[in-house]
């Protein structure tokens, strides 16, 4: 099922465009897709769920499932499957009545509806709780009864609101596989909200990140954290988060340059700026994977004082200074296992080839560099 929303707003204060949680939303989601719904708290994810599940009504603009527009089409007649937060599962009937209350409000015969519910709970392991009740289960199994019951309808769209933020670390990974792996297996077109970044473009087919009720980047997950459209994105996106240092734009025939107080890093061709940006103040972004550790005989080494070191298990963390603090804050640096420095230590680091991104240090923060497609 094919998912457009055109100019999407909804106002709770129709008279001020600060009481707007979703502001404008163009989106357009593939059938077939799982399209992930990221951004920080307060963005307009949750509300845009609410309104594709007819739960909310549009203050303005239209939704569309499949080319029909549902605007005013009742939640109960979308056709669709939702998993909330919370699994809002029944406490007082069985799994197997769990999975089936949907299809009993629609009249099945029970026989039909609980045959329906055991196919289901054999999709999502569970088969053998049927006879259980919710509070007999544990978290993860909750779970499972929520996504059975939602898909027991064999629902056009599957609509998942942070279903694994009651999840303990571990339980999420398996759960995230399972649930990317069902969707693929069943080719029902979903969407999930979620805060978690890793989460989302772990799953995701495509991820729409939010801000202010407005959709900031909308593209595949290697894109959005390659190719960040601005400046809220590429700080948004990542853990540990990129660096940022302010700078200039510096150009001497033809040659441009981003020069900071510390340093100057010139623009390679295939990172060119098109136009003349001479004198511009912009941001530079570093992520702490493009930065690699090298020594004092490197003409491009940049000496930096080493105050924390955080071991990740993967590698280690390098938390940074610029002794002259003509940088401007802390660095962060991917590092090897391997690498032998600890707090007090005099390092020389390096940008990796042309791995970093030019913003605009304006209001709109767009990325001078990023290449398209």
């Amino acid at each position: 099922m094919v998912i457009t929303l055109r100019n999407i707003v909804k106002a709770y204060d129709n008279k001020k465009e600060s009481g707007r949680a979703v502001d404008g939303l163009d989106l357009e989601i593939k059938k077939g897709e799982f399209v992930a719904l990221l951004g920080p708290s307060g963005c307009g994810k949750t509300t845009t769920l609410m309104m594709l599940a007819g739960l909310l009504k549009p203050t303005s603009g239209e939704i569309y499932f499949g080319g029909k527009l549902v605007n005013h089409v009742e939640p109960k007649d979308r056709n669709i499957g939702m998993v909330f937060q919370s699994y809002a599962l029944y406490p007082h009937m069985t799994v197997r009545d769990n999975i089936a209350f949907p299809l009993r409000e629609r009249k099945m015969p029970k026989a039909q509806a609980y045959e329906r519910a055991k196919d289901m709970s054999r999709i999502v392991q569970i088969d053998h709780l049927l006879d259980r009740k919710p509070a007999q289960l544990s978290g993860g199994q909750q779970q499972r009864v929520a996504m059975a019951r939602a898909l027991a309808k064999d629902p056009d769209i599957l609509l998942l609101d942070e279903p694994m933020s009651n999840l303990d670390a571990r339980l999420k990974l398996d759960v995230r596989d399972e649930i990317r792996k069902l969707q693929r297996e069943l080719g029902v077109t979903t969407i999930i909200v979620t805060h978690d970044q890793e989460e989302a473009l772990a799953i995701s087919d495509r991820v729409a990140i939010l801000n202010g009720g407005k959709i900031q980047q909308y593209g595949p997950p290697h894109e959005l954290f390659g190719e960040p459209a601005n400046l809220f994105v590429a700080s948004f996106l990542g853990n540990p988060p990129m660096n940022l240092i302010e700078g200039l734009i510096m150009e001497d025939n033809g040659v441009q340059a981003v020069v900071t107080s510390g340093f100057s890093l010139p623009i390679p061709d295939a990172r060119r700026l098109e136009g003349s940006h001479a004198g511009k103040a912009v941001r530079l972004g570093i992520r702490p994977h493009d930065l690699r550790l090298t020594d004092a005989s490197d003409p491009q080494g940049i000496a930096m004082k080493v105050d924390l070191v955080e071991h990740l298990g993967s590698g280690k963390l390098v938390k940074a200074v610029d002794p002259a603090m003509k940088l401007g804050g802390m660095i962060r640096l991917l590092a090897d296992n391997e690498a032998r420095v600890q707090a007090g230590d005099t390092i020389y680091m390096r940008v990796r080839d042309d791995k970093f991104h030019v913003f605009d240090a304006a209001a709109n923060g767009l990325n001078l560099t990023r290449r398209q497609g």
